[in-house]
């Protein structure tokens, strides 16, 4: 490089390091804030925090002498054994519990059987108001189309989803710490309670999460093939193309693609800074943002255009109603009726189009934002223990097919507490890496979810894709090598 380069080198170096540090010191903060209002929300969250607090430890004294072991099967081999563990453990729970399909879960299934009979629907408002509601319902319609409309067809589509999300976890763990590594965030994935209870829902967080975790996926392979391409350029945009048709399908179903657009952005120019000065690297890396971009941006208007042909009507593209609920300081930014029936009274005037009512419930959430009446720091700390204090939505979802509430409810939080204390520890682990590591992007995307979610409604099964985040962030957490125990030596003269 030149002089100039040289000169600048450690700079970024510096720079991107700082970067890091900044990142993971909101994300401590952060957990450390949750943890503080789980232990301020009452005796019963203070004990799950307690269970939580034994399967952490229990997990560090146990998985270094376990992992060894497993790994001795070797990548494939330990991948299949694994794949069906989890097929086994989702596979019992969905026959086991039945959920009757209501609320939320009923739309889903309901727009899944029209889309499989009807090329347009005669009245496709509700998904013209929320488009993200097409995404999982046509996903869903292609294999009522091919099995039919059976009572188990979407539990065991979770279940198939839940294998993805757990094979991308085993190959993320691998690629970002080691094999072992991989092979208990597989292990965390099958044992988490929520995410097995969930699987007897009808929703769409397990076709969206695995979405993610394949985006995360692409960049990380990209990362570990970098510097032993033929032509850089070329693959970092055929990479970006990809990972733009992925950001796409995830926004159609939850939208949220712009997180993780804007995280690929941080990771590569704040906490790669010091790598754009090799050419190498800043050949592939710009390239796959460009080309990422401009993919993402130029795929919109077809979804757009696709979904208007489907339901008949335009969907919106303003997030009104969410963000008014989001603020209602009354609700703690949670559902309500006072805000729900606003919408459907606007979506009622004749001549009216889904794009004008979210315009409308924009503007009311724009007079409630500075009517001065909104005490923002308590509700801040409500949206946040709604969202991250708990992990027992499930349990709420399920109650009508469940004995034992306080069981279940006792074993999710357990289980989540135990990941969030993992995962603050790991983040102190990731302190010490280098300041590039793909792994630093769990973190990013916690807190650019954690970020979006004060914005608009909230409620506790949205943090459902942070799950995989924090199980892989727990593996940084989790020694390489058991904990050895000094032993206690004899006094001088003493038997």
């Amino acid at each position: 490089m030149c002089v100039g380069g040289v000169w600048m080198e450690p700079r970024l170096t510096s720079f991107s390091l700082w970067m890091k540090r900044l990142m993971l010191a909101v994300f401590l903060l952060l957990v450390v804030d949750v943890l503080y209002l789980v232990l301020t929300r009452g005796s019963a969250y203070r004990q799950d925090l307690l269970l939580g607090a034994a399967c952490a430890a229990a997990a560090v004294l146990l998985l270094p002498a376990v992992t060894p072991l497993l790994e001795r099967l070797g990548p494939l081999r330990l991948w299949l054994a694994l794949s069906l563990l989890c097929l086994a453990v989702k596979g019992a729970w969905i026959l086991l519990v039945r959920v009757p399909v209501e609320g939320d879960y009923l739309v889903f299934w309901g727009y899944a059987g029209f889309l499989a009979d009807t090329e347009t629907l005669t009245n496709g408002r509700y998904i013209a108001l929320f488009p993200h509601i097409f995404g999982y319902s046509s996903f869903l319609s292609w294999f009522v189309r091919l099995f039919g409309a059976g009572e188990l067809l979407a539990p065991w589509l979770n279940v198939a989803l839940s294998l993805c999300s757990g094979s991308l976890l085993f190959q993320l763990g691998r690629r970002w710490f080691s094999l072992g590594a991989g092979a208990a965030a597989y292990l965390f994935w099958t044992a988490c309670p929520s995410q097995t209870m969930y699987n007897s829902l009808v929703l769409s967080e397990p076709l969206y999460t695995a979405l993610i975790l394949a985006f995360l996926l692409l960049m990380t392979e990209l990362e570990c093939r970098t510097g032993r391409l033929r032509r850089p350029a070329l693959a970092g945009a055929a990479a970006g193309l990809g990972g733009a048709l992925l950001l796409r399908w995830v926004n159609g179903v939850r939208p949220i693609a712009a997180i993780l657009l804007i995280a690929a952005f941080l990771w590569v120019l704040l906490l790669n800074a010091r790598r754009l000065a090799e050419r190498e690297w800043r050949g592939v890396w710009l390239p796959f943002l460009a080309a990422l971009t401009a993919a993402y941006l130029l795929t919109g208007p077809l979804w757009s255009g696709h979904i208007a042909r489907r339901i008949g009507e335009e969907p919106s593209s303003t997030p009104g109603y969410s963000v008014l609920v989001g603020f209602n300081g009354d609700s703690g930014g949670q559902w309500n009726w006072e805000d729900s029936n606003r919408l459907f009274a606007y979506s009622d005037i004749p001549g009216s189009t889904a794009q004008e009512v979210q315009e409308r419930m924009l503007d009311d959430a724009l007079a409630r934002i500075t009517s001065g009446q909104i005490d923002f720091p308590a509700l801040i700390q409500d949206k946040l223990r709604t969202f991250l204090g708990s992990d027992d939505a499930c349990v709420g979802y399920s109650s009508a097919a469940l004995g034992h509430i306080r069981r279940y409810t006792l074993l999710c939080n357990g289980f989540y507490d135990a990941c969030l204390l993992l995962a603050l520890a790991g983040a102190v682990r990731l302190w010490r890496r280098g300041s590039g590591t793909p792994a630093l992007l769990a973190p990013l995307y916690v807190l650019g979810l954690t970020s979006a979610q004060l914005l608009v409604e909230v409620a506790g099964r949205y943090h459902y894709s942070l799950l995989p985040m924090l199980i892989l962030m727990a593996q940084a957490a989790v020694p390489e090598r058991p904990v050895r125990w000094p032993r206690l030596q004899k006094k001088e003269g003493t038997r």
